[in-house]
């Protein structure tokens, strides 16, 4: 039988586990609630530079070690930085949790920051940020945040930082910021597959001690937004558009009717979207609907590439279907089923399971289950789905970002 368990450590660590009898691996992840949005602007990049360090060597293990520890076993051992938290994760055999728990905690208590590994790290970042660059999809989703959200918003900052600024961070810089950042009342561990949760509570509190520090406390910020920003890049040979908005933060609870009004929009094949630009029109490749929900805000919008021949009338049609874009009670009802549908396939995978986990406890406090989940799903009326179409998917609402050869655009 599956069953979810959480517990608040004495040292303010939440550990959350998930367990399923049946599973032949487990994956746990170590998260601590700090990312790049938390990041001054003289230090733009430093929690992902962190994240990279840690694995040059602890006093326990050194390089070489990290990386074959984990994998020697059949495991793997990874790490991301997100612009609200960092997390270092491993996936590995039931009987190799104890290992995997040893080696997270000592990844985050026990980095030695040397200056020479710093130094070799900062060039491979340096590489990193280049071929950040060269991703259409990735610059364009970057500028787009600054287009909706402000340039100067946190969460607008580069989670990789740039290259002046990461050419800056000393050694102390990373020192001082891991240690006032990397806190256990900052943290949280969670386990998916099969776990014992008594016994990874035992285990995380032996391994990661009780080093309290500042709660983490993020200032809201209203950013000024950019009606039109172009960002040139002649050598593409399609113009990247991202039509952009705010909407809400994860715990506001319009999320469930807004998320059903944007399946219909722009999620899938049978979308609107993709039925007029790409189906009837032939005008686009690939075109969706997407959104992010963050503590404080959220934002959604509308991605497609073009040929810049055919950009003009892309948005033309786009502008047209968002005017006359009215939904049915039978379209609501089929995306609900959608929904639900790719909700309970995507908890198939026990990594979508462990994050989400950490995620719903970070931001809500707590973890909603599978069914109340498909409840709240259930239990969304069309007229909240219609009142949040006419408020929000609308072309006057939407910001564009365009990345190519245009220099300019009508909007």
């Amino acid at each position: 039988m599956v069953s979810y368990r959480k517990t608040v450590l004495p040292s303010g660590v939440t550990v959350i586990s998930e367990n399923i009898p049946t599973a032949l691996s487990t994956i746990i992840g170590l998260y601590v609630n700090t990312g790049s949005r938390d990041e001054k602007k003289k230090e733009l990049g430093i929690c992902h530079f962190i994240e990279h360090s840690v694995f040059k060597g602890t006093k326990k293990r050194n390089e070489r070690d990290i990386s074959t520890v984990i994998e020697a076993r059949g495991g793997t051992l990874n790490a991301s930085t997100s612009r609200e938290w960092t997390s270092f994760y491993a996936h590995v055999l039931p009987c190799e949790l104890p290992l995997a728990c040893d080696v997270l905690a000592d990844l985050i208590r026990n980095p030695l920051f040397r200056k020479d590994a710093i130094e070799m790290e900062r060039l491979v970042i340096q590489e990193e940020i280049k071929r950040f660059y060269d991703s259409p999809e990735s610059l364009l989703f970057f500028n787009a945040l600054g287009s909706t959200l402000g340039k100067t918003h946190p969460l607008s900052s580069p989670i990789l930082g740039t290259p002046e600024s990461v050419s800056k961070i000393s050694t102390k810089d990373i020192q001082n910021f891991w240690q006032e950042n990397y806190t256990t009342n900052r943290m949280f561990v969670s386990a998916v597959g099969r776990v014992e949760h008594d016994d990874l509570c035992n285990k995380v509190e032996q391994k990661l001690g009780n080093r309290r520090g500042k709660e983490c406390k993020r200032k809201e910020v209203n950013g000024n937004h950019t009606r039109i920003n172009m960002v040139r890049k002649p050598e593409l040979n399609h113009e990247y558009v991202a039509l952009t908005s705010r909407c809400f933060p994860y715990d506001n609870q319009e999320r469930f009717p807004f998320l059903i009004g944007l399946s219909i929009l722009g999620v899938g094949m049978s979308s609107r979207l993709f039925q007029k630009l790409r189906q009837e029109m032939g005008l686009v490749y690939y075109v969706s609907a997407f959104t992010e929900f963050f503590r404080d805000t959220g934002i959604f919008g509308i991605y497609l590439s073009t040929d810049k021949n055919k950009l003009s009338k892309t948005l033309s049609a786009i502008v047209d279907l968002l005017n006359s874009l009215k939904f049915s009670s039978e379209e609501i009802n089929i995306a609900k089923e959608r929904t639900k549908g790719n909700i309970v396939i995507s908890l198939e995978d026990n990594t979508d399971k462990m994050v989400r986990n950490v995620k719903e406890e970070m931001y809500l406090g707590e973890r909603l289950s599978a069914p109340e989940l498909l409840e709240r799903i259930d239990s969304v009326k069309f007229e909240e789905v219609r009142d949040l179409r006419k408020r929000f998917f609308k072309p006057e609402v939407f910001d564009i970002t365009i990345l190519g050869r245009s220099k300019d655009v009508i909007w």
